[in-house]
């Protein structure tokens, strides 16, 4: 019987092994460490949640700004996209997968850790597929901001926290999964829940 052929994602073997990653812990992790990093994370995903991005209108429209919790997100900060990158790569690449459009026996270690990079590579593409189209609908740079550095300028100041914001998210998500407790997509989630629920209650 011949030899079932590779993915072409191997090709992509050679970026995965050198992203960057969070390293897993050599050992047992004691219940306070886990602690210590997930409530640590949680801290630095509520006060980025609270960071306006610098140069934006005052007026910033978003369709889903109501919504946005659901993502993890806040409209107009740093955590505007939340956990949205992430969320899409991981659905795009299992609907791939499932379908057998890609080439990939997860029950196959070394096939299951280029699942798991290339997924990490696809988020980071869409940080970016995700961040670049907020200017041209809610983000928008303020008069002030353009009339300083110009119109290209001023989107690029909107656009890199965007994508600063998501990666932070994308690697504290990381670091909860391994140094934490449970899940870092589903802990934000319920953090931006929690919050709206307060928000609402004190400004109905």
């Amino acid at each position: 019987m011949a030899e079932k052929k590779k993915s072409r994602l191997y090709a992509l073997k050679p970026i995965i092994e050198r992203w960057p990653a969070v390293s897993k812990p050599e050992g047992h992790i004691n219940f306070r460490t886990k602690i210590f990093w997930t409530i640590l994370c949680l801290v630095i995903y509520f006060i980025l949640t609270n960071v306006m991005i610098f140069g934006l209108k005052g007026d910033v429209i978003d369709l889903f700004e109501q919504y946005r919790f659901i993502m993890a997100g806040a409209s107009g900060s740093i955590m505007h996209l939340g956990i949205g990158p992430i969320v899409t790569a991981s659905i795009i690449l299992q609907l791939f997968v499932g379908a057998k459009i890609i080439n990939l026996d997860l029950t196959k270690k070394e096939d299951k850790a280029i699942y798991q990079g290339t997924q990490k590579v696809l988020v980071i593409v869409m940080i970016i597929v995700e961040a670049i189209p907020q200017i041209f609908g809610y983000l928008q740079p303020s008069g002030g901001m353009v009339g300083l550095v110009g119109p290209e300028m001023a989107n690029l100041i909107i656009v890199l926290p965007l994508i600063m914001g998501a990666l932070l998210v994308f690697f504290m998500d990381e670091l909860i999964s391994k140094w934490g407790i449970g899940s870092g997509i589903s802990l934000f989630i319920a953090a931006g829940v929690l919050q709206a629920i307060v928000t609402g209650v004190f400004t109905w």
